[in-house]
């Protein structure tokens, strides 16, 4: 140990995941980082990933073996056939060609193996914490010693390629494993009983080793291993499971690893949903505001037009409905017209609706008007009318009795009544007159 003050107990990290020969170049592209999910990449690592095991073209020579694995397992089938003269089955497998040098399964004929811990366990370092880079990181150091030790210990020469990562959140390290077997084919003899090896296949085969082969063997070995730097192995869920069943108990969920391209995905799905949802209720929301704003411009220009109205700056009844209001005559300068007319603009919905209520309110007003003042006067002339006829009477009562000079004045006066007469029906056919016409362009 290093003796730091930060030290925590943390569980070492072991996973394994199937790949096939067909995954390699994808492999080798995304550690050259020319490719593949790049997005969980630093922009400035602390330091350049390194080579732990094995060259610069590992996958090239690995991609090689495997072709020469198929080449002899073939070469070596076809001769045993030629031995036997099996020629029919020559020509089959020659039409078939040469078969894979594995069996096919869910999880491939290789493993990638990746070791780590938490990235707090390497944090905690010295060096990490005063910043003096990872070269001076003893908690680094010695873990890239010591799972560089157990790969060779595990797998010897079918590790083929190791590297550690130091350009992304945690320290980690990849592994390639190619378990090569020969496999032998035996064959028993009937009058013996004895088992000959009639041939030899060269085969990958990751059944080979315990530590794939049994996950919790694997899980004690590394558990073991790192503890000498304060590691620790990781949660036994395979026990705790097998013990919740026989107990009778709800085992614990099984842990599902997911490669990390697969959850940047998901990530990446996600992060679009919310994008999607987050631009959709600003839109809401940037519609609901220009609503508001839209009837804050509205309201204020009402008030603005209405207030210019009463002081008598701008005239009710001649506002022009594209939102243009009319001053009156002499204010075309007063700071009420020019308010009225810079909301009128903002709002030319508010200046329409005011022009066409003053129109109808100035209207009313005016018809009550003329009818008041129609009634007024028909009133007028009725008493006068009145009036003359009941002078006229009591003139002519006193002109009998005055003499023919005054009985003419009183014809001159009943001439005059006459004449009013004639002006009041004249006032009233005007009257009616205006009552159609105004009817007719109501109903045009």
């Amino acid at each position: 140990m290093d003796g730091s003050p930060f030290d925590t107990r943390f569980p070492v990290v072991l996973r394994f995941e199937g790949i096939g020969p067909e995954n390699l170049a994808g492999y080798e592209k995304h550690r050259k980082r020319a490719g593949g999910d790049t997005g969980h990449i630093l922009e400035h690592p602390p330091a350049p990933n390194r080579l732990l095991i094995g060259d610069e073209d590992w996958a090239a020579k690995a991609l090689a073996e495997i072709t020469e694995m198929k080449l002899q397992n073939f070469a070596a089938e076809l001769q045993a056939l030629e031995q036997r003269k099996r020629k029919k089955d020559i020509q089959n497998r020659l039409a078939e060609g040469p078969h894979n040098p594995w069996r096919p399964t869910r999880h491939g004929p290789m493993r990638e193996v990746i070791l780590t811990a938490n990235k707090e366990w390497f944090n905690a370092d010295p060096a990490a914490v005063f910043d003096e880079g990872v070269d001076q990181n003893q908690r680094i150091a010695d873990f890239e010693r010591l799972a560089v030790d157990w790969l060779k210990k595990q797998f010897g020469e079918d590790v083929i390629h190791a590297r550690a990562d130091l350009d992304e959140e945690a320290y980690h390290i990849h592994a390639v494993i190619m378990p090569r077997v020969r496999v032998e084919m035996t064959r028993k003899d009937r009058k013996t009983g004895e088992k000959k090896v009639i041939a030899t296949r060269l085969m990958l085969q990751p059944s080979k080793f315990d530590v794939i082969e049994n996950y919790e063997h694997a899980q004690d070995s590394v558990g073991k291993w790192f503890s000498e730097i304060g590691l620790v192995r990781g949660e036994k869920r395979k026990e705790a499971f097998r013990e919740a069943v026989a107990k009778g108990e709800t085992p614990p969920p099984k842990r599902v690893h997911t490669r990390t391209r697969d959850w940047r995905r998901k990530k990446d799905v996600e992060l679009a949903k919310r994008e999607h949802n987050l631009e959709a209720r600003t839109s809401a929301v940037d519609e609901r505001a220009a609503a508001v704003d839209e009837k804050a411009a509205e309201a204020d220009a009402i008030i603005e037009i209405t207030e210019a109205i009463a002081q008598g700056v701008v005239e009710p009844t001649t506002q022009d409905e594209t939102a243009k209001v009319i001053p009156v005559k002499g204010h075309e300068k007063d700071k009420a017209f020019l308010r009225a007319q810079r909301h009128a603009k903002l709002s030319p919905k508010a200046a329409s609706r005011v022009a066409r209520a003053f129109r109808g309110g100035w209207a009313t007003m005016f018809e009550k008007a003329r009818k008041d003042a129609f009634a007024r006067v028909n009133e007028d002339f009725r008493a006068a009318a009145k009036t003359l006829d009941e002078a006229k009477a009591l003139l002519a009562r006193i002109g009998g009795s005055l003499g023919a000079d005054m009985s003419g004045n009183v014809g001159t006066l009943s001439d005059l009544a006459h004449r009013l007469k004639k002006r009041i029906a004249a006032g009233n056919l005007s009257q009616e007159r205006f009552r159609e016409k105004r009817g007719k362009n109501k109903t045009l």
